[in-house]
């Protein structure tokens, strides 16, 4: 197939294949080698998987009757609305809704009682598998979980979360490599849950910035909406 009209569209546009990766889980290697000529005849999966992008995200329309006939690949959705595209290796492009810092308290007025997510702009990540809870990416505010280690999560950094549901709280929360997000009746925070009474249902958050503005502090689980722990960040 022809890929001169896919190249021209997206040199013209100044996409980068880094930009392509992000949005497909295509590599961006491999995005590149075509688009510098290394690589001339790339799998039809590939081809597919770069034409819905350009349609989706750039309003691609083509000259080419084979392009735009090309069918779309089967979106995979979890019962919370969590879609999963999956790749040819097996694993999977997630899409779920993206919650930046400025939103924090529409977020909470609005979207954690059960409801569906909607008006949230959303984010991919390159996941293992198909899962079945409940993902929402946050946008990390603040840099109280930043020491510059390399699990800590800086300002703006963006956190694929899997709510922990509450009917599991009172098992208590196990160690987090990246902490958790605690849905506030207030806030949103981004911490680590390092002591817990769960009789009287309190938990003791930490910051990893050692900056003494942060200290640990005491959160009443009865004034906590959601929970959820961080899996996967990008940057």
């Amino acid at each position: 197939m022809e890929l001169n009209e896919i190249i021209d569209f997206i040199k013209k546009n100044d996409i980068t294949g880094y930009q392509i990766a992000q949005k497909t889980g295509l590599t961006e290697v491999g995005v590149n080698k075509i688009l510098n000529g290394t690589s001339k005849n790339p799998r039809k999966s590939t081809l597919i998987t770069l034409a819905e992008f350009l349609r989706n995200y750039y309003g691609l329309k083509s000259n080419n009757t084979e392009l735009d006939t090309l069918p779309k690949e089967e979106v995979l959705q979890n019962k919370n609305g969590n879609k999963f595209k999956e790749l040819e290796n097996g694993k999977f492009i997630m899409t779920v809704p993206l919650v930046p810092a400025k939103a924090y308290a529409t977020y909470i007025s609005e979207c954690c009682e059960g409801e569906t997510i909607d008006g949230f702009n959303e984010v991919n990540f390159y996941v293992d598998q198909y899962a079945r809870g409940n993902y929402v990416a946050f946008e990390i505010k603040g840099d109280s979980m930043d020491n510059g280690g390399l699990y800590d999560n800086p300002e703006g950094c963006i956190t694929l979360c899997r709510e922990l549901g509450k009917q599991h709280w009172r098992d208590g929360f196990r160690d987090a490599q990246y902490g958790w997000i605690i849905v506030h009746q207030d806030t949103i925070l981004c911490k680590d849950i390092i002591e817990q009474d769960l009789v009287n249902g309190i938990i003791k958050c930490h910051s990893r910035n050692t900056s003494p503005e942060y200290p640990d502090f005491e959160v009443n689980l009865n004034e906590v909406k959601q929970i959820f722990k961080i899996i996967k960040r990008t940057f």
